[in-house]
């Protein structure tokens, strides 16, 4: 977790949502995770506002996904 308060990260990760999005007027970036893979890249990206997700069952897949290598 980061703190993005300019809400660069967000923009540079599409993480900013567009207009006629839930939230877009409060300012709120999507809940999206991302796997950062060792040499920088992204390994895996993880969208919570596409599936709802339960945060209990998403912390365990990134750990699955972690431990699969």
């Amino acid at each position: 977790m980061i703190s993005d308060a300019t809400k660069s990260i967000g923009e540079a990760y599409f993480a900013q949502r567009t207009e006629g999005m839930p939230y877009f007027e409060a300012g709120i970036p999507r809940r999206i995770s991302y796997l950062i893979a060792p040499d920088g890249s992204v390994a895996k990206a993880y969208d919570l506002d596409a599936g709802g997700g339960d945060l209990n069952e998403h912390a365990q897949q990134i750990l699955d996904d972690i431990a699969a290598g």
